[in-house]
C-alpha cells in the first residue's frame, strides 16, 4: 500500500493556491460546501487548489476519540475524488508543536505559496488551536492573502458536524448519518475465512476484518462492493451471543451470491438498522428470525433497494 501521509512537494515556485483546511473526518455536506468555495476560488483567481488535512487525526492523538468515521485512507480516497489538485496528508505528529504563526508561515505561505484560504468557522490550527479566524483575519494583509470563512450547514434546525455524525452511527442512526453525509456510510475490509457458522445455519456469509470499529452491534439493511458491483446484503456486526462468541465479528449474508472471495477487498454500504442484537434459546430460533430479517428487507417497500 502507498503511504497515504504526504508533506508533498513544495510549490512556492507556482503562481500560488487556494487552500481548504480542516480533518475532513466522514467528509459531510458541510465539506462539501467548503470544497465548493475552494474550487470556484481557485479557478477564479487562477489558482492551484490544495485540500490539506492530517494524519492522525488530532482526535486520535490527543486520544479524545478513538473511532474515526473513516480511516486515513478511506479519507484520501474521498477526498481525492473531488477534482482538485492536489490533496496533502501531513504527518500531524511533527507539526503538532508548531504554533500557529509558525505554521501559517512555514507550511502555508513558504511551503504551498497560499493566496487564498478557505476554511469552516469552528477549525482551529497551530499549538493550543490558538489558530482561529480572528487570527487569520488579522494576518491576512499583512501576508498578502485572503480568507473565506464556510459558515455550518443545517438540517433541519442541527448543524453537521463530524462529531455528530460519529455520534449518530456509534448509536446506530445510520439514516440519519447517510443524510448528513450526503451518501451511505461505508466500512471496508478483507475477507478473511470464519468457522462456517452462517453456511451450517443456510445462510453462509463473508466475514470481513475491518479497521471501522464505529459501528454497534446489530443487524443493517446493506450492499456490498465486490471489484466495483452492487450486491444486496444483510450484515451483523457483534459477538454472536447464542454461539457463546468473544470476539466482534462483521458478517454479510449477500443475496444470491455464492463466490468465495477470502482475500479480496470489500466495502459495505449500510442503509439502516434492521434490529439489536439477540441471543437465541436454540439454533432453530435463530434460522427463524433471520428468515424473517430477510423477508422484511425483501418486501420493504416493494422491494429491497
Amino acid at each position: 500500500m502507498k503511504p497515504i501521509i504526504s508533506t508533498a512537494a513544495d510549490i512556492s515556485n507556482t503562481k500560488g493556491s487556494a487552500i481548504a483546511i480542516g480533518n475532513f473526518d466522514g467528509f459531510h455536506l458541510g465539506h462539501v460546501k467548503i470544497i465548493e468555495h475552494l474550487k470556484q476560488v481557485a479557478l477564479e483567481k487562477s489558482l492551484v487548489s490544495i485540500i490539506l488535512t492530517f494524519s492522525p487525526n488530532p482526535r486520535v492523538y490527543f486520544k479524545r476519540e478513538a473511532d474515526m468515521i473513516n480511516t486515513d485512507a478511506q479519507k484520501k480516497e474521498i477526498l481525492e475524488g473531488l477534482g482538485v489538485d492536489r490533496v496533502i496528508m501531513l504527518n500531524f505528529r511533527e507539526i503538532v508543536e508548531m504554533s500557529d504563526e509558525q505554521f501559517l508561515k512555514e507550511f502555508l505561505i513558504e511551503k504551498y505559496n497560499m493566496k487564498h484560504i478557505v476554511m469552516g468557522e469552528n477549525f482551529r490550527f497551530g499549538k493550543g488551536r490558538a489558530g482561529d479566524i480572528g487570527f487569520l483575519q488579522g494576518m491576512a494583509e499583512r501576508r498578502g492573502f485572503a480568507l473565506t470563512v464556510v459558515r455550518p450547514v443545517k438540517l433541519g434546525q442541527q448543524r453537521i458536524s463530524s462529531t455528530y455524525i460519529r455520534e449518530s452511527l456509534a448509536a446506530a442512526h445510520i439514516e440519519e448519518a447517510n443524510r448528513m453525509l450526503g451518501r451511505e456510510y461505508f466500512i471496508e475490509g478483507e475477507v478473511v475465512e470464519g468457522d462456517k457458522v452462517g453456511t451450517a445455519l443456510g445462510f453462509p456469509t463473508i466475514n470481513v476484518e475491518t479497521p471501522n470499529t464505529l459501528l454497534p452491534e446489530g443487524v443493517f439493511k446493506t450492499r456490498v462492493e465486490i471489484a466495483g458491483k452492487l450486491f444486496n446484503s444483510i450484515t451483523y456486526i457483534g459477538y454472536r451471543p447464542t454461539f457463546s462468541g468473544k470476539e466482534k465479528k462483521v458478517e454479510a449474508h449477500i443475496f444470491d451470491f455464492s463466490e468465495k472471495i477470502y482475500g479480496r477487498q470489500v466495502k459495505i454500504y449500510f442503509e439502516k438498522k434492521v434490529r439489536d442484537g439477540m441471543k437465541f434459546d436454540s439454533r432453530m430460533s435463530l434460522i427463524r428470525q433471520i428468515k424473517k430479517d430477510i423477508e422484511n428487507l425483501k418486501v420493504d417497500k416493494g422491494q429491497f433497494f
